[in-house]
């Protein structure tokens, strides 16, 4: 009620100065977990300021109900018989970024999508060095500093899919073809090729930085083929991006795209309010419906996000192995009531674990053994005189937007059924260290996971297979051969349908187990100035602002 009485103007932190905005829009978001390469980074601003501007991938996903893959700086593919060999056919006459720090000397070409394949699967010293290239070169040491340096960095997203174990080798067969091999068919490739992190990034770049000993600067000033390049950057404040006129696709109508990286949560709703923003990246939960009550000046757009907020058993603790205790507890839990008062109407309580953004939700069995029944609960838990270590990751995420908040309110319900609750608030780096360190004596954490393509295998796998049992992914360190067997074989067919009826199938072993308990999928949600036009979410929940349109006597 209080955002009712808000005056028109607030106070809120300094405007971007007008140079910046002419023939511009400004997109507010946070800086958290901000990188200049997608691929280094979990989730966060990224996906949106980064991959889908800056950046193309080979392929895109749809943006309709099929969801299907759709070919991007690629043109088209083949996989062979044996579906160990794909061959991908690039798109001719796509430019890399001029810019004050790199001119390029060539086009896209099959080198560039080799390296940014190998680099993130850590291959890079199959490339041949500067004085192999030029054999009268004189030796640079600098290309060693190079590898070891590229070597150090950490690609999450393509660890958690143990992206290195599905490819056996990566290389060019023409200028314009690639070839990807495989060591067993894997026919959820093709969607981690189209996922937010698989950007593709200019070996040239890449070489002449190395040979300055600056290969930091790959991840720092990004050099890439998509709509929009880098103009300025403030650390923490702002970014500038410009229109790409040398863009191969779709040329954008706006020349300036303001990112505001300056605000806090509060701060984002007032420069909203005092239009200092046109569009309002994933608002607070609490936000929404004050802003929407404006419908003069307001929009909302909106989609069904990949992602689940959960609580894990840690099945390595013996205390918690009893698949009935753990169902009791589920049963303890008023998800209801957590959705409710933290999320409010952005979530809905998730009784799967496959999102329904998924293509496989399409036969998702609901499970309903999590159904609050405080009764049965009470009846199974009160004289067990139960004890339970409770670890939460305070780090707001985009499927739980208040740990803190949610851990406090589990804690009520189990306290209710008889159930000691010792908590214990950490960050995700301590909680990295204690897991290496073997000193993750939890009976319960407090979770989630967002993917970054809508394959429920790189959903599924990173969060619940043995193989990222005792994984900082699997917090649950569960294993169970069955759910592998069956995720591994859906992976041997190119019949989607037989894939969602095998991922269903392995789903339910989960739920039966119960490793964990499904809390809430957020929906990825955007506020918008109605001045602009045209704002859609793609099914991942980013936004390409080579589609929007100012209305003309906007600001």
């Amino acid at each position: 009620m209080l955002l009712l009485t808000l005056p028109q103007s607030l106070f809120a932190a300094p405007r971007i100065p007008d140079e910046l905005t002419d023939n511009g829009l400004i997109y507010c978001t946070h800086s958290t977990a901000f990188s200049f390469n997608p691929q280094t980074v979990d989730v966060g601003t990224s996906m949106n300021v980064v991959t889908e501007q800056i950046y193309n991938k080979l392929f895109d996903i749809k943006n309709d109900k099929s969801k299907k893959i759709m070919p991007s700086l690629a043109t088209g593919y083949t996989i062979s018989r044996d579906r160990k060999t794909i061959l991908i056919n690039l798109r001719k006459g796509v430019a890399f970024h001029h810019t004050a720090w790199f001119t390029p000397s060539r086009d896209l070409n099959a080198d560039d999508v080799v390296f940014s394949l190998n680099r993130v699967l850590g291959r890079l010293h199959s490339y041949p060095t500067p004085e192999q290239e030029q054999p009268n070169r004189r030796y640079n040491p600098q290309y060693q500093i190079y590898y070891d340096l590229a070597r150090q960095n950490r690609y999450p997203y393509f660890d958690s899919i143990d992206f290195n174990s599905k490819i056996a080798n990566v290389s060019a067969v023409s200028p314009y073809q690639v070839k990807i091999e495989l060591n067993a068919p894997d026919s959820s490739i093709l969607d981690h090729l189209a996922s937010q992190y698989a950007v593709i990034l200019s070996q040239e770049y890449a070489l002449q930085l190395s040979a300055d000993d600056n290969i930091a600067q790959l991840d720092t000033l990004p050099i890439g083929t998509g709509a929009y390049k880098i103009s300025d950057y403030f650390r923490n404040q702002y970014i500038r991006l410009l229109r790409n006129d040398t863009y191969w696709g779709k040329k954008s109508h706006i020349k300036h795209i303001v990112i505001d990286l300056s605000s806090s949560r509060s701060g984002r709703l007032e420069k909203m309010m005092n239009q200092e923003c046109d569009i309002m990246a994933f608002p607070e939960a609490g936000q929404v419906d004050n802003l929407l009550r404006d419908k003069v000046r307001f929009g909302a757009a909106s989609v069904d996000g990949m992602n689940l907020s959960f609580l894990a058993f840690n099945m390595n603790q013996t205390t918690v192995q009893n698949p009935v205790l753990r169902r009791a507890v589920a049963q303890a839990i008023n998800r209801e009531r957590i959705v409710k008062q933290i999320y409010f109407d952005t979530a809905e309580v998730a009784n799967t674990i496959i999102p329904k953004s998924s293509w496989a939700s399409q036969f998702n069995m609901r499970s309903f053994a999590y159904r609050y029944q405080p009764q049965a609960a009470n009846a199974f838990l009160q004289d067990k005189n139960l004890t339970l270590n409770f670890w939460v990751l305070t780090d707001n995420q985009v499927y739980n937007p208040n740990p803190v908040k949610m851990a406090e309110m589990i804690r009520f319900d189990l306290a209710q059924a008889g159930v000691n609750v010792k908590m214990k608030y950490l960050q995700r780096s301590e909680l990295e260290h204690l897991l290496l360190s073997g000193q993750d004596d939890y009976h319960l954490i407090l979770g989630g996971w967002l993917a970054g393509s809508l394959d429920p295998d790189g959903f599924l796998r990173p969060i619940l297979s043995c193989h990222t049992n005792n994984a900082h992914t699997n917090i649950a360190n569960w294993c169970y051969p069955e759910f592998d067997q069956v995720m591994d074989r859906a992976l041997r067919t190119s019949m989607q349908l037989s894939r969602a009826l095998d991922y269903d199938i392995a789903q339910q072993y989960a739920l039966n187990q119960v490793p964990l308990i499904p809390i809430a999928s957020v929906k990825r949600i955007m506020i918008y100035n109605k001045r602009v036009q045209n704002v859609a979410l793609s099914p991942l929940g980013t936004i390409h602002f080579t589609e929007l349109k100012l209305q003309q006597g906007g600001k």
